[in-house]
């Protein structure tokens, strides 16, 4: 446990540790590739066994009894040999044409019957496999919550960086703040548009934006506001944002009814009477 901690405390094994919860959360998937595995080559080994153990037979009915060093009783002699040679077929522990020259031997149907295996098998399952595998290792990568802060933050300053070479290309002044004038002069810029873009903005909007952005009500946005603007901007509307302004209209109504129920009531101030009074 205090080596898995320490995995966990030191960034530099942070790749590491992805590595492992991938292999971690491929094991169940991994055990039933081994099964299906296993079953194919029980399947095609049963068979090709079968017509090497008939062709043996021929052999010695012949009066020509095959050896122990022949290839065909080497790689097909049983059943558990034929699937230790079709699974280093597809592994690279031997060239399947080694096996396929030996059953050529027999006749064309073990020689297709190897073809079809290996193509069954290169082609289609390992390349199944190989994409679970993968999806499997983003989507641990993905589940990792240390990860995924660490890529949060990393996107936060590259965006931080971003605006703020953005928002010294707008100040044209070069007195720290972006007025409304050098706002407009950069909307048709490459880098303005992707900005807009970014936080689902129209550039019809982008006016609209400037005097969100512009927080005090000067007429000007200087850097600080830029990029706070800019962050709390992207993104769509959570849940949690919409729960807060339909509980801040709430308390406003709320506020709203109480002072139409004091102007109503001439005993709560002298505020409605002096509102009766006509005007000189």
């Amino acid at each position: 446990l205090r080596v898995l901690r320490m995995f966990r405390i030191m960034k530099f094994f942070q790749d590491l540790r992805i590595l492992l919860a991938a292999i971690g959360n491929t094991i169940k998937t991994a055990s039933f590739a081994m099964m299906l595995i296993g079953l194919i080559m029980y399947m095609f080994g049963i068979v090709l066994a079968q017509l090497v153990s008939d062709h043996f037979k021929i052999m010695s009915t012949a009066g020509t009894p095959v050896g122990p060093d022949d290839d065909l009783q080497i790689f097909f002699g049983s059943v558990w040999r034929a699937m230790f040679c079709l699974f280093m077929a597809i592994t690279g522990g031997i060239d399947w044409d080694n096996a396929g020259s030996a059953l050529g031997r027999i006749g064309g149907v073990p020689v297709f019957l190897l073809f079809l295996y290996v193509t069954v098998m290169s082609m289609c399952v390992m390349n199944v496999l190989l994409g679970i595998y993968c999806q499997s290792a983003m989507d641990a990568a993905k589940a990792d919550q240390e990860n995924v802060i660490n890529l949060q933050l990393q996107d936060k300053e590259r965006f931080i960086k971003s605006l703020e070479v953005m928002f010294s290309s707008w100040d044209d002044s070069n007195d720290g703040s972006c007025s409304l004038d050098e706002f407009k002069a950069h909307l048709t810029d490459e880098s303005t548009q992707a900005l807009l873009r970014g936080l689902e903005i129209e550039s019809r909007d982008a006016i609209a934006l400037f005097e969100l952005l512009d927080s005090d009500g000067t007429g000007e946005v200087n850097l600080n506001e830029f990029v706070t603007g800019c962050i709390t901007l992207r993104g769509s509307a959570k849940a949690v944002h919409m729960e807060k302004i339909s509980s801040t209209i709430a308390k406003l109504e709320m506020k709203m009814d109480l002072l139409v129920r004091r102007l109503k009531d001439p005993r709560a101030s002298g505020l409605s009477a002096a509102l009766s009074e006509p005007m000189l």
